[in-house]
């Protein structure tokens, strides 16, 4: 059985997470079991990870150009995932909040 593991806390779990969820420690007969949500596959987590990584990305590069928080969110990093993730635990503007106080 292989674990992925992340720190503990909003900032480290953000910057962690896409590094942690590497694919090459999973095996397309991985079941993943996530805190919360349903229980999947290698392919739903790359995907899951995929997503994170991304959004990172955008909202990196919102920072780096001096953007604030505010105008992160208001340029919404996270609309191509909103319709599958945007609802679940928390929103895609919260969401974007942790991403850009984690880089």
């Amino acid at each position: 059985m292989t674990t992925i593991t992340t720190k503990d806390g909003t900032q480290s779990y953000y910057k962690d997470w896409g590094n942690e969820a590497n694919l090459t420690k999973v095996t397309a007969k991985t079941i993943f079991i996530p805190g919360h949500g349903p229980v999947g596959d290698r392919d739903q987590l790359a995907e899951f990870r995929d997503m994170l990584v991304t959004i990172r990305d955008k909202v990196a590069a919102l920072k780096k150009q001096g953007k604030s928080q505010d105008e992160a969110v208001a340029a919404k990093p996270t609309a191509a995932y909103d319709a599958k993730w945007g609802g679940f635990l928390i929103n895609s503007e919260f969401f974007t909040k942790l991403v850009y106080e984690g880089i």
